[in-house]
């Protein structure tokens, strides 16, 4: 081979190597559209290699987003996780990939995981029909039948058909004799709800949880355990954050919940 050939061969390996960003994350749309995943997989990890804080972290989150998707769509459902968790870290609103990550948390049986998740989507789109169809889904795993009763009534709302079906299979229920009751103790799923509407209306979890009833003070339809106060208190002071604080003591099935 000739010098100036062995030179263009050179050159062409060295400026392959050494694209930027946008030409690799340009590089992997291409692929994708022509629909060769593999290649658009490698394509847009060369681009994550490539980028500079000078290309902007949003650009790389969508990087992550577009990777995530094709991981999970090749049935890598873990190295898809690990992506949209690195997209979400910057792109902290975007409902479509918190639902994604949530629904392959669910199929893992991360199912509190999965509910946050599906809760985040809601949270950044309130208008987000399927989001509250599968947080239903998850709620009704966990036992919580008010909790998901409320999700599938709004996804109903929302036009998925499903949950329409699945609303009326309750009231169906719901409409044969009930059985005699005593006194019914304060549940906590109620306890739970009442602090999610009020986190959803935009107050913070602090001020929510103050707001909320005592047990201990009167029984009522959706007051708190003192015990489960005591315990976000403690977590608090650990030094985590008002939100992971509120994931880790208000979750169905708490301990602080259980009577003694």
């Amino acid at each position: 081979m000739s010098a100036p050939a062995l030179f263009l061969v050179l050159l062409a390996a060295s400026s392959a190597s050494a694209e930027s960003f946008k030409s690799w994350a340009a590089r992997a749309s291409r692929e994708e559209r022509e629909k060769d995943d593999s290649a658009a997989a490698r394509s847009y990890s060369n681009a994550l290699s490539s980028w500079k804080e000078s290309d902007g972290r949003l650009a790389r989150a969508k990087v992550f987003c577009a990777r995530g998707a094709l991981m999970e769509k090749a049935g890598a459902d873990a190295e898809a996780i690990k992506d949209y968790s690195e997209c979400l870290a910057t792109d902290a609103k975007n409902a479509k990939v918190f639902h994604r990550r949530g629904l392959l948390r669910l199929k893992s049986g991360g199912t509190a995981l999965a509910i946050d998740d599906f809760y985040q989507a809601v949270k950044a789109d309130v208008r987000f029909a399927q989001a509250y169809a599968d947080r239903g889904r998850a709620y009704a795993s966990q036992g919580e039948k008010d909790f998901a009763r409320e999700d599938h009534q709004r996804a109903c709302e929302l036009g998925v058909k499903a949950s329409c079906a699945d609303r009326k299979r309750k009231t169906a229920a719901a409409s044969d004799p009930p059985e005699p009751k005593t006194a019914a103790r304060p549940r906590f799923s109620d306890c739970l709800r009442g602090l999610e509407r009020c986190a959803e209306a935009g107050r913070a979890f602090g001020p929510c949880i103050d707001a909320a009833p005592s047990c201990a003070k009167k029984a009522v339809k959706g007051c708190c355990p003192d015990a489960c106060r005591g315990a976000y208190r403690r977590e608090l002071d650990r030094g985590l954050s008002e939100a992971a604080a509120y994931r880790e003591v208000f979750a169905p099935g708490a301990k602080c919940a259980t009577a003694p």
